[in-house]
C-alpha cells in the first residue's frame, strides 16, 4: 500500500470518528447532568477533548501530505509528530481534571441513577469501540497510534461507567461512581505520557525504536567490499519514515564500482531495516589509511 493510500484511509477514519463521537459526546453530557453522574460526565468530557484530538490528528494527515518544498526540504510529516505531542497534552489534562473531580465527590457524595449511566455508557462501548476499530488499522504512524489508544481507552472509560452503573442499581454506593472515574484518569495519564514520551524521542532525533544502530553497522559492513562504518545516524522524520546518514570506507578506488556498492548498501537497509533515505559518503580505504598516517 502506497503511503498516499494509507494517508487518505486514516483521513477516513478519522472523519468517521469525528462525526460519530461528536454526536454521542452531546448525548452523553446531557445524560450525566440529568443523572449527576461524574463517571459519565468525566467520560463525555474525555470524549469532547477526542472531538479536539481527532480534529487535530485530521488536520496533521492533511498537513502530511504536503510535498517539500524550499522552506521544507524534509516535507511536512513532522506535523503529526507535533499532534500527537499535542494529544497527548490534552490528555494529561483532562486527566487531571477527571481527578480533581472525583476527589471533589468523595468528599460530597451525590446520587446517581445507575440504570440510566449503565444504558448510555453501554452505548459508549459501542460508539468509541467502533472508532478505535477503525483507527487500529493505521496504528504505525504515532498521530494515529495517540488517537487510537485516546479512543480505545474512551471505550474502557465507557465500560467502567456500565460497571459503576450496575453496582449504584444493585447496591447505592454512589462511591463507585468517583472510583471509576480515578481509574480513567490513572490509565490515561499513563498512556498519555507513553506517547508523550515517544513523540518528543522523535523531535529530539532519537534512534528508532526497534532498531539497534549496532544491527544497521553489521547490515552495513555485511556489503562486499565495504571495510568499515564510522559517522553513522539514525533518527525519523515521521512514525514510519527512517532515516540513515554515515561515512563507509571501501576496498575499491574505482568510482563507478563504489557507486554499485552504495546501492547495494540502500537497498539492504530498506530490506532488512525499512529505512527509507539514507545519504552515504564514500571514503576509499587507500585515502582513508593515508589520512590515519600523516595524523600520526
Amino acid at each position: 500500500m502506497s503511503h498516499s493510500h494509507e494517508t487518505s484511509d486514516s483521513g477516513k477514519s478519522i472523519t468517521f470518528g469525528l462525526v460519530l463521537n461528536g454526536i454521542y459526546t452531546i448525548i452523553e453530557f446531557g445524560f450525566g447532568i440529568l443523572t449527576g453522574s461524574l463517571a459519565l460526565i468525566a467520560d463525555a468530557t474525555h470524549n469532547l477533548t477526542d472531538t479536539v484530538t481527532l480534529a487535530v490528528s485530521f488536520t496533521a494527515n492533511k498537513l502530511a501530505k504536503r510535498k517539500a518544498d524550499a522552506q521544507k526540504t524534509f516535507g511536512y510529516g513532522r506535523a503529526t509528530i507535533l499532534a500527537a505531542l499535542l494529544n497527548s497534552f490534552i490528555m494529561l489534562g483532562i486527566a487531571g481534571f477527571i481527578a480533581y473531580e472525583a476527589f471533589q465527590r468523595f468528599q460530597n457524595p451525590h446520587p446517581v441513577e445507575g440504570g440510566i449511566v449503565a444504558a448510555v455508557a453501554l452505548v459508549g462501548v459501542a460508539v468509541n469501540g467502533s472508532i478505535a476499530y477503525m483507527l487500529s488499522k493505521h496504528k504505525k504512524d504515532l498521530n494515529m497510534r495517540s488517537a487510537f489508544i485516546d479512543m480505545l481507552f474512551d471505550a474502557l472509560s465507557s465500560l467502567g461507567a456500565v460497571a459503576a452503573g450496575v453496582i449504584i442499581m444493585l447496591t447505592g454506593a454512589y462511591g463507585i461512581d468517583s472510583i471509576i472515574a480515578l481509574v480513567i484518569a490513572a490509565l490515561l495519564t499513563f498512556n498519555a505520557a507513553k506517547i508523550l514520551k515517544e513523540a518528543v524521542h522523535i523531535l529530539l532525533e532519537g534512534s528508532p525504536s526497534g532498531i539497534e544502530v549496532g544491527d544497521v553497522t553489521a547490515t552495513i559492513e555485511g556489503v562486499k567490499g565495504v571495510e568499515g562504518v564510522d559517522d553513522l545516524h539514525l533518527w525519523s522524520i515521521r512514525s514510519g519514515y527512517i532515516m540513515l546518514s554515515c561515512h563507509v570506507v571501501v576496498n575499491t578506488g574505482d568510482t563507478k564500482e563504489s557507486r554499485t556498492m552504495v546501492e547495494n548498501i540502500k537497498e539492504r537497509l530498506e530490506r532488512v531495516h525499512d529505512i527509507a533515505h539514507a545519504t552515504i559518503e564514500v571514503e576509499f580505504e587507500d585515502t582513508t589509511k593515508r589520512e590515519n598516517h600523516e595524523s600520526h
